[in-house]
């Protein structure tokens, strides 16, 4: 426990040093989400069509379909654990923080895919609060949990792009050093991640599990 207390407290003051690029991207998320909500309120086509897209592809599309299947048989531990290690090492370190190691180029792709996760998010979550309450607390719990890590995944990624290019962000001269500094920092940032997408799958496949009971 002392030691997990530890390692929380090096992710709380690495994200400190972080935090212009935590709020740029929750500030990104936010912006595309409501333009992706209001796309949909005043039925714009292209939203309209994303938004049936995203849906069918939940219910027809892998790994969505086996984490259900899972759920339908009650296997509720085997849904909880795809559904972290999907969002950690897809939705979180292969999409946002890996495309770092492109000095500048990736901490845009990591922005873009930014853009479009939130747009995405805001075109689906249309219409939330007007479904039983049960519904409207398991998502808003979910995206809360999720978007979070997702947040802190990205600014990982972005610093570490931006570290070759301006090595003085970690007083020295070196890229490289910079360029391991922040990796550094990256991987003191996933204690916050890995909690985060941990209570989310736990939040979401539990819950979906009561609503289908």
């Amino acid at each position: 426990m002392t030691k997990l207390m530890e390692f929380l407290k090096q992710s709380l003051e690495t994200s400190k040093k972080m935090k212009p690029l935590l709020f740029l991207v929750a500030a990104v998320y936010i912006a595309s989400f409501l333009t992706g909500y209001l796309m949909v309120h005043i039925q714009m086509p292209f939203a309209m069509e994303l938004r049936e897209i995203i849906l069918e592809a939940a219910t027809t599309q892998q790994p969505f379909t086996s984490i259900l299947e899972a759920l339908a048989s009650g296997n509720l531990a085997f849904a909880i654990a795809l559904t972290f290690l999907v969002n950690l090492f897809f939705g979180a370190f292969v999409s946002t923080t890996l495309p770092g190691v492109i000095p500048l180029v990736g901490g845009v792709v990591s922005l873009v895919v930014t853009v479009y996760r939130g747009f995405a998010i805001g075109v689906v979550f249309y219409g939330v609060l007007e479904v039983p309450m049960g519904y409207t607390v398991l998502v808003v719990g979910t995206l809360i949990l999720e978007w979070g890590a997702y947040v802190f995944s990205a600014a990982a990624g972005i610093n570490i792009s931006l570290s070759t290019i301006f090595p003085s962000r970690y007083q020295v001269e070196s890229r490289w050093i910079a360029f391991k500094e922040a990796w550094k920092d990256a991987s003191r940032i996933y204690v916050i991640v890995i909690t985060l997408l941990a209570l989310g799958a736990i939040w979401e496949m539990v819950g979906i599990y009561i609503l289908m009971s």
